[in-house]
């Protein structure tokens, strides 16, 4: 839980949307040839900073791959180097071809984007006290990181749409009901897993591999355990564990195994140079996936991400952004992405479309820090503006008193109250308990604050039913307070 809290905020203020930015410079229409000697440092710098034993990156540009290489050793200590054509594992970038999946149940009609979960996948055993909002959970909602279910890694190994009909409803409660906002949550799409696998008529891993992986050319991009070990070329990296027994991997045995969150991103296997297949894809489309209409929709704003007032937005699988942030700069170029983590890997796929380029990252490294090779890629090929002030909106603390009250999110109790020109909170169980925090909470924008709680930062954000009305919900990643009374 620390270690997802951590990565949370390390990345918050990266993801937005929205249309072209004015910032961007004109690219040299008469480029000359790249230049890729500070990329090649950047990763190399990027692979002694990080736990990890190898990292991998390729870059496509106008319909083309015009880098692919990678550093490093395939298991730390033995000396045999990585090729491009090394495996990693993608983590929760994983989640736009699960989209992709079930967009097209939705081309041929099996389901729709309005379905009730509850009517396509019937028999989920749901808590008979939240009835209503189960059954308000819709196809769009998972899609969008809407449904209110609580996140939850699934790194189970279990029938996927038995666990998910049975055993994860009972075991973790909805926070809110659905449709509220955006809170990031991968049961959705072990959900969204579990509807392709039951209409598919197939194990889930089969149909994308069929379906969406070798419609796009991506024949060495599988999910599972299977497709990597028949391979044989993959890495092995840095593992951190819940238990604190973290360390670098030497027999790909020692992986967690999970069906339940094969949808979410536990376990697929790919390439930076099969991903860029896929950028080509979102970039141009293909029909023989899915058409045009719907394929837009993966990269259109179907949901704000509501943070600190940025223009950031998410799609189905994708985030879409107006600029991205590295380090304390904020870049105002045009982004749809996707990150993602595993237990001992970490991947990037980032496009720029009004450049035509696309990169992908990927390590064997739990939770590594690749921006600096991101950024050093699209300066090679590219046009990378000039930042600028990062663009949260104002606080105006004579709007604090619509966040004051008392909220509950059944195993804490949260009191807000202002002070001055400043708002803070009380939380009775970490008092009784001596866990430290601070009473204050600083403003990130209009109505998302940061926390400091048992030496971790928090953020948390101010949500009300209606616009300009008293806050009733405070959003987490990992949970979601509610106001008394409501």
């Amino acid at each position: 839980m620390k270690k997802s809290i951590a990565i949370l905020l390390s990345v918050v203020g990266l993801y937005g949307c929205g249309g072209s930015s004015s910032n961007n410079s004109t690219p040299n229409p008469n480029p000359s040839a790249p230049d890729f000697a500070p990329l090649r440092e950047a990763i190399q710098d990027n692979l002694a900073n990080n736990n990890a034993a190898a990292v991998s990156l390729a870059i496509y540009k106008d319909g083309e791959i015009v880098f692919a290489e990678a550093f490093g050793e395939k298991v730390k200590g033995e000396g045999e180097p990585v090729t491009p054509d090394t495996l990693f594992q993608l983590g929760s970038t994983t989640k736009m071809f699960t989209g992709v999946a079930a967009l097209q149940l939705v081309e041929q009609g099996v389901i729709s984007l309005d379905d009730k979960l509850v009517n396509v996948l019937p028999q989920i055993q749901y808590p008979g006290e939240q009835a209503l909002d189960w059954q308000d959970i819709d196809i769009k909602h998972l899609l969008t990181h809407q449904s209110g279910l609580r996140d939850n890694s699934l790194d189970i190994d279990e029938p996927l749409v038995d666990f998910m009909k049975s055993i994860y409803p009972s075991q973790f409660s909805q926070m809110n009901p659905p449709g509220l906002f955006f809170n990031y949550s991968n049961p959705n799409w072990s959900y969204l897993g579990a509807v392709v696998e039951e209409f598919g008529q197939k194990d889930f891993a089969d149909y994308v591999k069929q379906n969406v992986f070798e419609k796009l050319g991506m024949s060495r991009t599988s999910i599972g355990r299977s497709g990597a070990t028949a391979d044989g070329n993959y890495a092995l990296g840095y593992q951190e564990q819940p238990d604190g027994n973290n360390g670098y991997v030497t027999d790909i045995s020692q992986l967690p195994v999970s069906t339940v969150g094969h949808p979410a991103g536990t376990e697929t296997w790919s390439t930076p140079t099969e991903q860029l297949k896929m950028a080509d894809f979102l970039l141009n489309g293909n029909s023989n996936i899915l058409d045009n209409s719907l394929r837009a929709q993966i990269t259109e704003a179907q949901v704000s991400r509501e943070f600190g007032g940025l223009p950031q937005n998410y799609g189905y699988g994708v985030f879409v952004a107006d600029g991205f942030i590295q380090g304390d700069n904020w870049f105002p170029l045009k982004v749809w992405e996707h990150g993602g983590n595993t237990s001992a890997y970490t991947s990037e796929f980032f496009i720029f479309p009004e450049q035509n380029i696309a990169i992908s990252i990927m390590s064997s490294g739990a939770f590594n820090d690749l921006r600096p090779s991101l950024v050093a890629a699209i300066t090679a090929v590219g046009t990378l503006p000039s930042s600028i002030e990062e663009p949260v909106s104002s606080s105006e603390p004579t709007q604090y008193h619509k966040h004051e009250g008392t909220y509950s999110t059944g195993a804490l109790t949260i009191i807000v109250s202002q002070e001055g020109n400043n708002l803070f909170f009380t939380i009775p169980e970490f008092e009784s308990s001596n866990i430290p925090y601070e009473r204050r909470i600083a403003p990130v924008g209009d109505r998302t604050f940061v926390a400091a709680l048992n030496g971790e930062e928090i953020r948390l954000t101010f949500f009300p039913i209606q616009e300009g009305g008293e806050s009733v919900y405070i959003r987490t990643r990992n949970d979601v307070a509610i106001r008394d009374g409501y």
